[in-house]
């Protein structure tokens, strides 16, 4: 569209002087650059392909969480202190201390010195997607915000948007129609739901902090996350 309507309308003012063919040439160049900045914005995965790539992922690290009975909840790690990408650890017991001590790239971490402080380090499919999220020293709600909307809505496609509210060290989601059936699985307890899991590795990573999630809840189409911040030790 682009290439005819600049011919028309070269051709219409240079040779036939014609207003109306030149106006017609200029509008179907704007219309083809309309169109390709469209078909340039538009997500190169469905939501579809997104939910099945994501389930499959869910479901393995699911099968390792339930053989070793892990219940624990897990923490979400920016890639400050996994080294790597971000990742969440799903610590053998519920009480620990973790420090910002770069962890090695292994699936059996040591976090600590206690001797049971030991957990599994593993990939979530926030550790993907969460990579498109710049950390900020100074982050605000607002930078915590846009960096989970453009992933959910225009990275993966899984919902409309979301709206995010910090109070201290404990973060607000509001996530609106999210496109992901939730099948009750054993990890769920440990690592949430996989828009939860997808909006505290974006958070996690943006503000630089380890993240846990509180709660979620799902109502009248809109998923409601409550994270907080855990505090490293020294």
């Amino acid at each position: 569209l682009a290439l005819i309507g600049t011919l028309l309308a070269a051709t219409a003012f240079l040779v036939i002087n014609s207003t109306p063919l030149t106006a017609l040439g200029i509008s179907t160049v704007i219309i083809g650059a309309v169109s390709f900045a469209i078909t340039r914005g538009q997500t190169k995965i469905s939501p579809e392909t997104s939910a099945i790539l994501l389930q499959s992922g869910v479901e393995n690290i699911s099968a390792l969480v339930e053989e070793l009975g892990l219940r624990s909840k897990a923490v979400y790690l920016p890639s400050s202190i996994t080294g790597d990408k971000p990742k969440a650890l799903i610590p053998l017991e519920s009480n620990f201390e973790l420090n910002s001590k770069v962890l090695p790239k292994r699936l059996i971490v040591k976090f600590g010195p206690k001797p049971d402080a030991m957990g599994l380090l593993v990939v979530t499919p926030g550790s993907a997607v969460s990579g498109m999220a710049e950390a900020k020293a100074d982050y605000s709600a607002g930078d915590l915000e846009s960096a989970v909307s453009s992933v959910l809505s225009g990275s993966i496609n899984l919902a409309d948007g979301a709206r995010v509210t910090l109070d201290a060290d404990i973060v607000r989601v509001e996530v609106s129609n999210p496109r992901l059936e939730n099948k009750k699985m054993w990890v769920y307890e440990s690592l949430g739901t996989p828009i939860a899991s997808i909006v505290a590795s974006v958070v996690a990573e943006v503000s630089g902090k380890p993240i846990q999630i509180s709660n979620e809840r799902v109502s009248r189409g809109k998923c409601f996350i409550e994270l907080k911040m855990v505090e490293l030790s020294p």
